[in-house]
């Protein structure tokens, strides 16, 4: 996974490189919001459409005009995803409880097309390495550290984002994003199973919701630069 992060990277950057003579037309963004998340396969939330643990999610980004009204957007965040429920895998248990909280940094890459200069859609992926975690069970910490192994350290989502611009350079901004590869690295046996002999999946997913506000730096003279360089 660290190779597809290299590779994401380089092709960043060879794309700046090749467009250098618009460099003044880049857009900064500085990012904040929430996140609602669940996890897949860990027999907690599956088939809830409900996304029970709250997190929060910041960070910077920029956005590359690249033809017509297409931007290449690279961001780099903190994200808290995991899973939660009140009544969690032991029902028996006098504090039936679960939560296994997840916090990421996190380095999506995508490309975006505004239209009318109000809506912008966009699609990519985004690579995340674990940077801590918290598995509580019952009112048990299973895990506190990513070192035990149970989480993978390396993830890989895929993106879907929109975006509504609701003041000047402030954009209201709504993202969903579901992981291509499993969140857990642990062994069968660490697995969790319920009273009724259902068992924690190996292949689990992070999946999640989230809403944040966005503002854009240099957005007007990055129109207006583009546009004289096409008029050029």
């Amino acid at each position: 996974m660290i190779k597809k992060l290299l590779v994401l990277v380089i092709i960043s950057v060879l794309f700046l490189m090749g467009n250098e003579v618009k460099s003044q037309i880049i857009k900064g963004e500085v990012i904040g919001g929430f996140n609602l998340s669940k996890v897949e396969g860990d027999r907690v939330n599956n088939g809830i459409i409900r996304f029970n643990k709250p997190g929060l999610v910041g960070g910077l980004g920029v956005q590359v005009p690249t033809w017509g009204n297409f931007d290449i957007s690279l961001e780099v965040l903190f994200t808290q995803k995991g899973a939660y429920r009140r009544n969690g895998p032991y029902p028996d248990s006098a504090k039936p409880s679960y939560k296994s909280s997840l916090n990421y940094a996190e380095v999506p890459l995508l490309i975006q097309y505004t239209d009318r200069d109000r809506l912008t859609i966009g699609t990519g992926l985004s690579y995340s390495r674990l940077v801590g975690v918290k598995w509580v069970v019952n009112g048990r910490t299973l895990s506190e550290s990513i070192l035990d192994g149970y989480f993978a350290t390396d993830n890989l989502d895929w993106l879907l984002d929109v975006r509504f611009r609701i003041y000047e350079q402030l954009k209201l901004n709504f993202r969903y994003s579901y992981s291509l590869t499993s969140v857990w690295s642990g062994s069968e046996d660490a697995l969790l199973e319920t009273l009724a002999g259902e068992k924690q999946s190996m292949d689990q997913r992070n999946s999640m919701v989230s809403l944040r506000l966005i503002w854009v730096f240099n957005e007007r003279q990055s129109k207006r630069n583009l546009n004289e360089a096409v008029n050029e």
